[in-house]
């Protein structure tokens, strides 16, 4: 014989995927948590000038976009983490339409910024949990306009 659900577990639930950053209604595969430090950049038509992904990225609070001098990219979200001297365990882990790309930063080379839909910069562990240890030194999710 089965029972009615009470109302107080149904209402449990809701709470419960409210505090975990997801409506009832929102799809669980979601590529970006709704908590934590989760910054967002959208390109518009003003950035049509841009010539790279990274100048995108300047200006976002808490994200370092540095010019090597051999012309490459280093990105550094929230400053040095790593004391091994190791400039690779600092890097972020840059995912592209779901996919996480071992190339680190200089997967951002292969992109154009009339490409990008969305750029999703996580920051925090909240943020980044879903990543697991891969995710420790933040996580930049780009969302191209193909994979829409």
């Amino acid at each position: 014989m089965s029972q009615p659900v009470p109302s107080d577990i149904r209402w449990l639930v809701f709470a419960l995927m409210m505090a975990c950053g997801r409506a009832a209604s929102s799809p669980p595969s979601s590529t970006t948590p709704g908590t934590g430090a989760v910054t967002t950049v959208l390109p518009s038509e003003t950035d049509a000038r841009v010539s790279r992904v990274e100048e995108l990225l300047r200006g976002v609070p808490g994200l370092e976009v540095t010019q090597m001098s051999n012309g490459a990219y280093q990105i550094r979200i929230r400053g040095q983490r790593s004391i091994r001297g190791n400039p690779t365990d600092d890097d972020p882990l840059i995912v592209i339409d779901g996919v996480p790309s071992s190339a680190g930063a200089a997967a951002l080379a292969d992109l154009a910024p009339r490409d990008i839909a969305r750029i999703d910069v996580l920051k925090d562990a909240g943020a980044t949990s879903q990543y697991g240890s891969r995710g420790a030194n933040g996580v930049i999710v780009i969302t191209t306009k193909r994979a829409r």
